[in-house]
């Protein structure tokens, strides 16, 4: 699996943590890549493996939007875990 994130006197914790570590990276890839795909069909109607594998932001705003999303998703996912979580 990787890294350890996290160094508790627990052992299946930080297992049980990697795994939510990781469960969080790949659905936020599946996340991205869906947004790629609206935002090719809503240019061009269609999209290709190649267009998502390719993309870039065309702008510094479209690239501020995903930052934003990726940003506010962390948060939904691993808020919880910091003692100054609010709802």
């Amino acid at each position: 699996m990787g890294k350890n994130y996290f160094l508790s006197t627990d052992p299946s914790m930080d297992r049980i943590m990697n795994v939510v570590i990781a469960l969080a990276r790949e659905t936020y890839v599946l996340k991205d890549r869906l947004s790629i795909v609206e935002r090719k069909l809503d240019e061009v109607g269609v999209v290709t493996r190649a267009d998502l594998d390719e993309y870039k932001p065309s702008s510094d705003i479209e690239e501020g939007e995903i930052l934003a999303a990726r940003d506010e998703f962390v948060q939904s996912v691993l808020g919880p875990l910091t003692k100054d979580h609010k709802k």
